[in-house]
């Protein structure tokens, strides 16, 4: 593989540096179809929340009693109920209009939100980091031959709605104009597309001016060294390294 060589090089360039082992093998990464909704938030303008109060308040059976009290046009008060109504903020009860469990939090909070339409994305998760990756731009390299399994993938992570949902709310909230922000609000579904086995090259190496034993890892995926493998194959592994007999000679092999 030209991107083992090219690493090994760039590892070697330290002449001090030793690579006593270099390994491919691969982890898998999952790809989830995740549909889900998000909420428009907005600060509840003056006569939204005068409505509200007003629906807490007093019994107000037609939009023409409040347009006395408020003295706004009987048009305009109609449409902004209807609105409550479709948002669930207000309800018909006995003749009368009355706040929802949902109209008294965002009327105590000062925030309007408003559900938008459903929308789907694709996540990649990596059970062995138990993350969800970044996308890549390109397609993970195919290996010539089937890799094994990373060998410490034993303790593998599983993934919830409440992961999901708490990433995007991290990658798909936004402002949007007239100071509107729009907040992933929840999980409707998430299905596995597939499994994607992602080449990882690993370098086990000696350091003979410093006397120390480590690894490197390269994650196909990520474009990058990756920290969580080679902390993982130093903890269970250097110990045994720095124990082998004799001089600490390079043999490598693919």
């Amino acid at each position: 593989m030209d991107k083992m060589k090219k690493l090994r090089a760039d590892l070697l360039k330290n002449p001090a540096v030793q690579i006593n082992k270099s390994v491919i093998w691969h982890i898998p990464v999952i790809s989830y179809s995740v549909a889900f909704n998000r909420v428009k938030r907005s600060k509840m303008d003056i006569l939204m929340k005068m409505m509200l109060l007003t629906f807490d308040q007093a019994e107000i059976r037609r939009a023409a009693n409040l347009t006395e009290l408020l003295l706004v046009e009987e048009l305009f008060i109609e449409d902004l109920l209807k609105k409550m109504q479709r948002m669930d903020l207000v309800r018909l009860e006995k003749g009368s209009y009355r706040l929802t469990v949902k109209g008294r939090e965002q009327l105590t909070a000062g925030i309007m939100e408003e559900d938008l339409e459903e929308e789907s994305i694709i996540l990649s998760y990596s059970p062995l980091h138990d993350e969800i990756l970044p996308e890549i731009s390109e397609p993970v390299p195919e290996p010539e031959k089937e890799l094994p399994l990373y060998r410490y993938a034993d303790n593998q992570g599983s993934i919830d709605t409440e992961r999901i949902l708490q990433v995007l709310a991290e990658r798909e909230s936004g402002e949007v104009e007239d100071g509107f922000q729009t907040v992933a609000a929840a999980v409707n579904s998430f299905e596995e597309q597939k499994v994607e086995h992602v080449p990882c090259l690993e370098f086990q190496l000696y350091n003979k001016e410093q006397d120390t034993f480590y690894a490197r890892v390269w994650n196909t995926w990520l474009g990058r060294w990756d920290e969580t493998f080679e902390k993982q194959i130093e903890e269970k592994e250097r110990l045994e390294w720095r124990e082998k007999p004799g001089p600490h000679k390079s043999h490598q092999y693919e």
